[in-house]
């Protein structure tokens, strides 16, 4: 079984162990007891191991082993580089694979791990055509077993925790993960659509280091664990940890070590630490004993079903995460406003829509009412009994159902489809503005919003922004006036644009933008890899924008995302059955900690009437309710965002907990990018459940209530429910009723004693959130 050992080659074998002194190997091992009892000690960390127990031992961490004489142990190493082609964040990976652990209920699993072992070594040994290819498809199988099912999060280890800054913590973590390959400052700026200058500044002012010092010691400190728990040679370990070459490898190593070189610290360092020996170098007869015997591969055989098929997998991919409470919270979000679009003014004229609006605001309290055409001819006056109510009557009306809901107007003004002539519509502006001061209060009137957009940035917008803005200013100087800024990822802001905000830097109050990641997609592509693209891409949107304005003088400007979307279900029928909840709820968690304000579209009619020209009408904004007050999914994402609170405490791939005035909040949730047509599939949709297991450690001792709610594809989204009546006429009062009783999330409420540790689990669908809130009791 002696091979040639390769960086890039897996190793598997059967063996009698003694002892094994201390040693690291830079891929993941995983040892299976066939027979007899072993002790494995992982980073001081004991293990004992007996008959059919399995343990995963990670990359880079140091291990030793004593065993007896009548042990037999199959032992399967996997190098990093073997998997990384197909799954580049191997390095970051942490697994916590352990079968030894009492009722741990993974046994399947665990079942599954031992058989795919049992046939690599059988393929091993019978060598028959194509059996190199055979196993490592069955590797691929047991790597892929190993990241859905045993990847773990240790927030208590993460050097990063202290970090306050999120984009640092992004930073640091990317030169962890890829400090053995060639990176450089200017890669990580164009990441974070930074300038060199600024971000060069800004981490050494942030770490307190150079970013060139960083990494440099980053590599120094993995290089010497390979020089004292390997035999690599000096070369092969400066290129293992990202130097270009041996002599810059020895000049920064000297320069940390007292001018010591690579190969003076391991000779002296090796006796200090009693020889200690790499596992591929060790005297065989005195250590262990590669066993042969035809016995043993038969006895491989019971882990493989006898029927000659595999385990197959009902159970959904599990994440586990183990969370200390910091003392502090890691993050301050900012209370975000949340506008509520409407389309034209005059829509608020019609009783649905007055009805929707005071749902919403009993419900969810919306700070803004964001329309447009706020001089429709419709509130023209033309009757003479309405005369005597003044030229304003019928826009008084609409807006003083806005007071007393609390909702404060954010006017949008579009010059080229209101505007005819800039001089009477500016005159008109100032006798509405001096009558509302004079109607609703000069404190009410101060609260109001608007924004210019313009079509062409020509001489004209020029010339009518500023006499906008001081008329504006002139009535009610509390009032803030600012622009919608057209952007893009790709495109960026236009020069034109670039130029005038720097013009009006001083006029300038507020900048909207709108976001839509859809219109890059093609949605012919049935691969799902194309659809990932969709992920962060709001946040990364409001990140450049943001990094733009500062550069052209408006740093800290106040910013709203008046139209937004996520990932979507791009016809009628998968717009309904595309579930996307979890979407929807990561963005918005990442924009409460950008921007000033979030737009929401009222309801689904509204939507499609203010965009009824336009052939992708769903791409174009994120509504809470359908036709009859039906709530959509996104009307209960807003319920569970107001009952997070605004200190961070911890955050990860797929969760957030957070504190606030009624105790901890825990949400998880399983965002899936795939391609939506996928979501008829209902073997696709099982694939990708996820079972969440979180672990917090440090909570006060107390007696507290968990209220968990669930939003997913059954509890809150009334399309399935409707579905589920064969897609009846909606116009049924009746049905109306019963979808409106259905769609709403399942809360599930009990009580727990606790002396430190929480344990909370959950099975999430596609795209589900689930809500924790752990509240103390007395």
């Amino acid at each position: 079984m002696n091979r040639p050992v390769k960086e890039d080659s897996y190793q598997i074998s059967l063996q009698n162990i003694q002892y094994y002194s201390q040693h690291i190997h830079l891929g993941i091992e995983i040892l299976l007891v066939i027979r007899g009892e072993i002790e494995v000690t992982v980073n001081q960390r004991s293990y004992h191991l007996a008959e059919n127990d399995l343990l995963l031992i990670n990359a880079n961490h140091i291990r030793s082993i004593n065993g007896n004489r009548e042990n037999v142990v199959l032992s399967l190493r996997i190098p990093l580089q073997l998997i990384e082609q197909h799954y580049p964040i191997i390095h970051e990976c942490y697994f916590d694979c352990n079968s030894s652990k009492e009722d741990n209920g993974m046994y399947l699993l665990f079942d599954q791990i031992r058989q795919l072992m049992a046939k690599i070594l059988i393929a091993y040994y019978q060598k028959q055509d194509g059996s190199e290819i055979e196993i490592i498809g069955l590797i691929n199988q047991l790597v892929t077993l190993l990241i859905r099912n045993f990847k773990t999060t240790h927030l208590k280890d993460s050097k990063f925790i202290e970090m306050k800054d999120e984009r640092i913590r992004e930073i640091l973590a990317f030169i962890e993960k890829n400090y053995r390959i060639p990176i450089s400052l200017e890669e990580i700026a164009k990441r974070h659509y930074l300038s060199l200058y600024y971000l060069s500044r800004y981490f050494k002012q942030e770490v307190g280091v150079s970013f060139s010092h960083y990494v440099k010691q980053v590599r120094l400190n993995s290089a010497v664990n390979e020089l004292l728990y390997t035999d690599l040679n000096i070369t092969q370990i400066s290129i293992n940890n990202g130097f270009p070459n041996i002599k810059a490898f020895n000049k920064a190593f000297k320069e940390k070590y007292n001018q010591t070189t690579p190969a003076e610290y391991r000779s002296l360092h090796k006796i200090e630490s009693a020889d200690i020996q790499d596992v591929n170098q060790i005297n065989q007869s005195e250590q262990f004993t590669l066993v042969n015997s035809p016995h043993f591969l038969m006895e491989i055989s019971k882990y493989i079903s006898s029927d000659g098929k595999n385990v197959t997998l009902t159970e959904p991919a599990v994440s586990a995460v183990t969370i200390d409470l910091p003392q502090e919270a890691v993050f301050m979000m900012d209370k975000t406003s949340r506008l509520l679009a409407i389309g034209e003014l005059e829509y608020a004229l019609h009783e649905e829509v007055q009805a929707e609006l005071k749902l919403i605001q009993e419900l969810l309290q919306f700070e803004y009412v964001y329309f447009t055409n706020l001089f429709s001819p419709t509130f023209e006056i033309t009757a003479p009994l309405f005369e005597t109510g003044g030229l304003f009557y019928s826009i008084d009306a609409v807006i003083s159902r806005f007071q007393k809901l609390g909702l404060i107007p954010f006017i949008r003004v579009e010059f080229e489809k209101e505007i005819v002539s800039s001089h009477d519509y500016l005159n008109r502006l100032g006798e509405f503005l001096k009558h509302s001061v004079s109607y609703f209060g000069k404190e009410f009137v101060g609260k109001w919003k608007f924004e210019l957009v313009f079509s062409e940035w020509n001489e004209t917008p020029q010339t009518f922004y500023p006499l906008f803005y001081q008329t504006v200013k002139k009535l009610v100087s509390a009032a803030q006036v600012g622009l919608n800024v057209p952007f893009s990822l790709e495109k960026g802001i236009s020069a034109p644009i670039t130029s005038f905000i720097k013009h009006f830097s001083d006029e300038c109050e507020l900048i909207c933008f709108t976001c839509n990641p859809n219109e890059q997609l093609d949605f012919t592509d049935m691969r799902n890899s194309s659809f990932e693209g969709v992920k962060d891409y709001v946040k990364k949107s409001c990140m450049e924008l943001k990094a733009k304005l500062q550069s052209a003088g408006l740093a800290c400007i106040p910013i709203y995302l008046t139209n937004w979307n996520t990932l979507y279900g791009n016809t009628v029928d998968l717009s309904g059955s595309f579930f996307r909840s979890a979407l929807i709820f990561k963005d918005m968690l990442d924009l409460m900690k950008e921007i000033s304000g979030i737009g929401f579209w009222i309801d689904t009619h509204s939507l499609e009437k203010n965009n009824q020209h336009d052939e992708n009408i769903e791409m174009n904004g994120v509504a809470l309710l359908y036709y009859y007050q039906l709530k959509r999914p996104a009307f209960f994402n807003i319920q569970f965002a107001a009952k997070i609170g605004l200190q961070i405490l911890a955050e990860g791939e797929g969760f957030l907990l957070t504190r606030g005035d009624q105790g901890y909040q825990l949400a998880i949730y399983n965002t899936s990018y795939v391609n939506p047509s996928y979501s008829v599939e209902s073997f696709f949709l099982r694939s990708l459940t996820k079972e969440m297991k979180i672990m917090i450690s440090g909570l006060p001792s107390g007696h507290y209530q968990i209220r968990k709610h669930i939003l997913d594809r059954n509890n809150g989204a009334f399309y399935f429910n409707w579905h589920n009546l064969r897609d009846q006429d909606i116009n049924d009062h009746e049905i109306i009723t019963f979808l409106k009783q259905k769609a709403y999330p399942d809360l599930q409420i009990y009580e727990e004693v606790m002396d430190s540790d929480l344990f909370l689990q959950s099975t999430l669908t596609l795209n589900a959130i689930h809500l924790f809130e752990i509240r103390p009791l007395g």
